[in-house]
């Protein structure tokens, strides 16, 4: 009687320091996609205030912007800026993430085609700082969402494994959505 009980309160130890431990390293998991969706939300924010500035620009030399095809990357950035003016309290849900993905997307696709357009006799469409800024700013954004993603693949690997997939739903964790 006494082996059983003695196996029965190893067994038990054994299940709650895997539990532990499955716990931990998801919380590290989900504290560094934060950590580095943070960094995406940033230079993605940096990318908002480099249209921001352009317009503002472009509008200081007494040109309507409406008039524009920066009038589509001036949208974008403006969705995008809502996006990421919203609570950080649920950021790694599917839907969320791909809201911000989407908006990113739109914002570099409307970029490419505005700053690639026709180039007038009064110069080039975009400074070539600007440019510069931007590509410089985008990279780390399609940098750092290539880390998040890797990491989220990761954290939703260790969440969908045999025995952690019901300790997991147990704890509150969730699958969280790629950029």
């Amino acid at each position: 009687m006494m082996d059983l009980s003695l196996l029965m309160w190893l067994a038990l130890a054994l299940l709650l320091f895997w539990g532990v431990g499955l716990y931990n390293r998801l919380m590290r998991l989900r504290a560094r996609a934060l950590e580095v969706l943070g960094v995406v939300e940033k230079h993605a924010g940096t990318c908002v205030r480099l249209v921001e500035q352009y317009a503002a620009a472009y509008q200081g030399r007494g040109v309507a912007l409406a008039a524009t095809p920066w009038t589509e990357v001036h949208a974008a950035a403006t969705r995008l800026e809502q996006v990421l003016a919203q609570p950080r309290s649920a950021s790694l849900q599917p839907d969320v993430v791909a809201a911000f993905a989407a908006a990113w997307t739109a914002l570099y696709a409307a970029w490419g085609d505005a700053s690639d357009g026709a180039i007038d006799l009064a110069g080039p469409v975009m400074p070539e700082e600007m440019q510069a800024a931007w590509a410089a700013a985008s990279l780390k954004v399609q940098s750092a969402s290539g880390g998040f993603n890797q990491i989220i693949a990761r954290y939703n690997e260790a969440i969908q494994q045999y025995p952690a997939r019901w300790v997991a739903a147990l704890m509150g964790f969730h699958v969280a959505g790629q950029l």
